[in-house]
């Protein structure tokens, strides 16, 4: 009776000292996922610090870094110019473990912002992709946007999104695999101020197509990879 009573407290003492360790190193749920995106026409390269470490860097300009893990709970995000030290981006979000988000610099460097969206990286259905549009130009306003099968004429087509503001994404759009164009317009008007031309999308991808100022003159677009 003694040794199974033992055994017991042994078997008992031992789940206890796993539990405590398990609680205390965390776990790999309880992350998330971010990634940044040079939406600032005027800076060429920036890096991602996450708590004063780095997660990302030399990011172009309408480009996007890999996606990297960060902790839930609050964590200091910081934006720098690739090689410079001086902060663009000083924010403290609350992260919530699970999720997937991506930080997304906005306008120039002298008026700098940001924001930061959810991602929804989960599987399209069967046959089917997911397309977000996000309005990041500080010099094209809100936005009617089109998203319409490519070769349309959206002289009678309604807009898929309206008056989209600066700063601000479309929810996703789920369409057939195929090919697509997307048109941004004066609100109200079917002036277009920028065509993204021919896009082929495939089953099951995850894409987000960014507006932004074009260097030379003007607005373009970047279609970035979120997942698949």
């Amino acid at each position: 009776m003694r040794r199974r009573t033992w055994g017991l407290l042994c078997i008992g003492f031992g789940s206890l000292v796993l539990a405590s360790f398990t609680v205390g190193c965390g776990s790999s749920s309880s992350n998330g996922q971010i990634r940044l995106v040079n939406a600032t026409p005027d800076e060429i390269g920036l890096d991602l610090l996450v708590d004063t470490k780095n997660a990302a860097s030399g990011v172009g300009y309408g480009a996007a870094s890999a996606y990297s893990s960060i902790r839930s709970g609050a964590r200091n995000l910081q934006v720098e110019p690739t090689g410079g030290t001086n902060v663009l981006i000083d924010t403290t979000p609350t992260i919530v473990g699970g999720n997937t988000l991506t930080l997304v610099t906005l306008n120039f460097s002298f008026n700098i912002s940001s924001v930061l969206l959810t991602d929804d990286n989960s599987a399209p259905t069967s046959g089917d992709f997911k397309l977000r549009i996000l309005n990041a130009s500080p010099g094209i306003g809100s936005q009617d946007v089109y998203l319409v099968p490519f070769g349309t004429d959206i002289s009678s087509v309604d807009p898929t999104f309206s008056n989209v503001g600066f700063g601000s994404a479309a929810s996703y759009s789920m369409l057939t695999a195929g090919d697509y164009e997307v048109f941004f317009t004066t609100p109200g008007q079917k002036f277009i101020n920028l065509d993204s031309g021919k896009l082929t999308f495939a089953a099951g991808q995850i894409r987000t197509l960014i507006a932004l100022n074009n260097p030379s003159g003007a607005f373009m677009s970047s279609l970035l990879t979120d997942a698949n």
